[in-house]
């Protein structure tokens, strides 16, 4: 792992939860720039939850967030925006809008009032669709994809805000075997030639335990282990908490 010199976000004494009740808490970990880090837990034991809080989109019940250089809650939503992506597992009810239609919603928060596209919006949409290969989507409505196709365009609408943070949520749900691995490499490849903090919530160790830097595990008690792919293996907290 880097050191703390590194750290893009870092949380303390975190308790998370929503409508009042508490899921989580006592919660620490850190996310270095350029890291891809994969969540795990059973279900219901708080994935989503925890990468919603951290994306800002739920508050947090107690605790602090730091991200880049203050804190978390002090960002608005426009701020945020700037530097936080999310993938969440629900699809948008955006079946009416072309895949470039939707790509270039990503750019909101860089465009201005009337939400126009400039020159560099376009350029920059066009090179997300090239680093995914979806170029030949680009015209086609997004009803008509496969889930797969669907993924792939959701992750660019997010890479399309240029965060310095993503964020998913269960993004490889639905997909065949061939495209979980595509995705993975592509997630991998993302971290590495953007420099840009991945996070990531699954259930599968074999699928990503080449792939990522750290595997947060959040066990059936509710503690949040962080260790590398490797030592998550040889730990037997993974066969635990799985019952595999």
């Amino acid at each position: 792992m880097k050191n703390s010199m590194n750290h893009l976000m870092e949380f303390n004494n975190l308790k998370v939860g929503f409508g009042g009740c508490q899921i989580l808490s006592e919660l620490n970990g850190f996310i270095n720039q350029g890291e891809l880090i994969a969540l795990m837990g059973i279900n219901g034991v708080g994935k989503s939850c925890l990468l919603k809080t951290l994306s800002g989109l739920h508050p947090l019940m107690s605790g602090q967030i730091h991200f880049q250089d203050k804190v978390l809650s002090d960002y608005n939503p426009s701020e945020r925006s700037l530097s936080i992506a999310v993938v969440l597992t629900e699809k948008p009810a955006v079946d009416y809008l072309r895949v470039f239609e939707l790509i270039a919603l990503g750019r909101s928060p860089h465009t201005n009032f009337w939400g126009e596209l400039s020159k560099l919006d376009e350029e920059i949409i066009s090179k997300v669709l090239v680093l995914l290969n979806i170029v030949e989507l680009k015209n086609r409505f997004f009803d008509g994809l496969s889930d797969g196709q669907k993924q792939k365009v959701l992750l660019a609408r997010a890479l399309a805000q240029e965060p310095r943070l993503l964020i998913l949520d269960e993004p490889t749900t639905y997909l065949d075997i061939p495209s979980k691995v595509e995705l993975m490499n592509l997630l991998l490849k993302i971290s590495r030639e953007k420099n840009m903090a991945v996070i990531f919530s699954t259930h599968d160790l074999n699928l990503i335990e080449n792939i990522v830097d750290q595997v947060w595990l959040i066990e059936k008690e509710g503690t949040l282990i962080q260790q590398s792919p490797k030592e998550m293996k040889s730990s037997g907290l993974y066969l635990k908490n799985f019952n595999v």
